[in-house]
């Protein structure tokens, strides 16, 4: 598990593994996150993302949007359209 800041800017969040089952993110920040498989969100222009995470009602109450998959080894990446937010990332691997 690892809690990561998500900025304006994007960032890999979740690195590629050939040994990861199944991974989970969700958003214990206050801010809309955008996610995307492979590389970094865009937000402008032809917009590309897999997914958005609600914000939380207050940093770190746990009632932020959560994202499960499975079978999937590629990078995460997480981008907010403004503001700072934060994930927690967790791989699962075996």
């Amino acid at each position: 598990d690892a809690i990561n800041p998500v900025t304006t800017s994007g960032g890999e969040v979740l690195y590629s593994t050939r040994n990861r089952r199944s991974l989970s993110i969700q958003n214990i920040g206050t801010v809309k996150v955008f996610v995307r498989f492979g590389s970094a969100p865009v937000l402008s222009g032809t917009k590309r993302y897999s997914f958005i995470l609600s914000p939380a009602s207050a940093a770190d109450e746990g009632d932020g949007g959560v994202l499960s998959v499975d079978d999937y080894n590629g990078s995460v990446w997480c981008k907010t359209a403004s503001g700072t937010g934060s994930v927690i990332a967790t791989d699962f691997v075996g």
